[in-house]
């Protein structure tokens, strides 16, 4: 057997995942084969690697201790060994004013540095966020103060809000220009300040040129827009169903949805007897 596709990359959440955050039998399945049959099966998400690592079992059963990961929105990348060989840190300066202006609007702002995340309050947001991670927030009290006095690297912000707040203040920010900065929306209310040097594209090309790959060799899937640039980084994007207009504008193919083993009907059609 050979692989079509020598490396795929994948989004985390409502692509390999359905919409209530579970993995199909069937998606599994397709994962264990197509890596059977020789390919590399890569997530790529948003999440922090503390998050994404208690999730990678459920991918990759007993494998998952064994397996590259990119996270932080392609922030940081890790190899197959647990080794971080690429990360990128915030400007500390971009950070602080856009945590501030955030969070004087009454958007709920929180912020990572490695394996922690850091908010200034618990709020029903902050709580909703950590369910769907498993990971718990340190509280600081006052956000922007913290951000000045820490001594450390940060690895991304993270807003919430109504869809409509959160587009107002990504547009205020673009205006005002962050040379260092760059923003993404992982969902509808969750904007994201990454560093401009970062994103999945940028992870994506860096893990294909570490590795020895070609972008030839090079499929992605994602179904939001902070995977647009990474459909298109790739040699074959794929939009979910259920993917974003522009996501799937972005594509080269949109398969079924995320609660319709969208991913693994594509996984399985990579593999050639």
């Amino acid at each position: 057997m050979a692989v079509k596709y020598k490396l795929v990359f994948s989004d985390f959440d409502d692509t390999l995942t359905r919409s209530d955050g579970s993995i199909s039998e069937r998606t599994v399945r397709a994962i264990a084969e197509y890596e059977k049959a020789g390919g590399k099966f890569v997530v790529c998400t948003g999440r922090s690697y503390a998050s994404i690592k208690k999730q990678l079992p459920r991918v990759y059963g007993e494998r998952a201790a064994r397996v590259p990961v990119i996270c932080f929105q392609g922030g940081l990348t890790a190899d197959e060994n647990g080794n971080v060989i690429r990360r990128v840190a915030m400007d500390k300066g971009d950070l602080a004013e856009l945590a501030a202006e955030a969070e004087a609007r009454g958007i709920v702002a929180q912020t990572y540095s490695g394996d922690r995340m850091y908010c200034s309050r618990m709020t029903v947001e902050s709580r909703e966020y950590e369910i769907i991670t498993d990971c718990t927030f340190d509280l600081v009290g006052d956000l922007v103060g913290f951000i000045k006095r820490y001594d450390g690297d940060f690895d991304k912000l993270l807003m919430i809000a109504e869809p409509d707040r959160v587009q107002t203040l990504k547009r205020d920010f673009e205006k005002r220009g962050y040379a260092s900065t760059r923003f993404v929306f992982s969902r509808p209310k969750y904007l994201e300040a990454i560093p401009v040097s970062s994103g999945k594209d940028k992870a994506i090309q860096y893990f294909i040129e570490r590795f020895g790959y070609r972008k030839e060799d090079a499929a992605a899937f994602g179904d939001s827009n902070n995977d647009t640039d990474m459909l298109k980084a790739a040699y074959f994007g794929v939009a979910m169903g259920n993917a974003r207009e522009e996501c799937k504008l972005a594509a080269d193919y949109v398969t079924d949805t995320n609660d319709n083993d969208g991913l693994a009907k594509m996984l399985e059609s990579f593999i050639l007897a």
